[in-house]
């Protein structure tokens, strides 16, 4: 009879840790679910405060329902107390309403991910058709979609090549400014635009 008893606690004993570890696996597959659905749940399940390290990131900006530019790079650390990223080998294209895009890559880059306004530094290029500007650095305004370089800049294409000490390129406008001392070549023939 004793050994009736023990029997019926252990196979109750038992049941009792396979229904915990069922109950377990089913949280933990309804988080996975949850996670899987919406990325960014996993971003607020990050302890406040938290910094993180990531490999091979892609970022998407989206406003209003439409892609307003895609950033790519070799990694990534994040830091939630200054909500700001530091990318390595940073890769960004801008898409225009035309449906145009202008590429844009530099060595480092930094966004903070409260307003999207990001800067590129480090050997920083640009391109769009066959035009490249060549700078140190460029910041961009989310806000304004501007590129705004505060340093010395050269345009090139095939029939112009100019130098400015500062650039602003308006992306919505589609228009470039230059601004100190400018100087440089454009064959009469060509038209510029951005």
């Amino acid at each position: 009879m004793a050994i009736r008893f023990q029997k019926k606690i252990v196979l109750l004993a038992l049941i009792a840790v396979v229904a915990v570890l069922a109950g377990l696996l089913a949280r933990g597959y309804l988080k996975y679910r949850e996670f899987r659905e919406n990325p960014a749940k996993i971003i607020e399940a990050i302890p406040e405060g938290t910094n993180i390290v990531l490999g091979e990131v892609r970022h998407t900006a989206v406003r209003e329902g439409r892609k307003e530019w895609v950033l790519e790079a070799a990694s990534a650390q994040y830091s939630e107390s200054t909500k700001e990223a530091v990318f390595d080998e940073v890769k960004v294209t801008f898409f225009l309403e035309n449906g145009e895009q202008i590429h844009l890559q530099g060595q480092k880059g930094t966004i903070n991910t409260a307003s999207n306004d990001m800067q590129v530094a480090g050997n920083v290029r640009v391109e769009k058709d066959e035009q490249i500007f060549l700078t140190e650095k460029i910041d961009y305004n989310h806000t304004n979609r501007y590129l705004i370089s505060p340093s010395e800049v050269r345009i090139t294409g095939p029939r112009f090549d100019l130098r400015a000490d500062t650039m602003r390129v308006d992306l919505a406008a589609e228009t470039a400014f230059f601004k100190g001392a400018v100087k440089g070549t454009i064959d009469a023939a060509n038209q510029l635009r951005l």
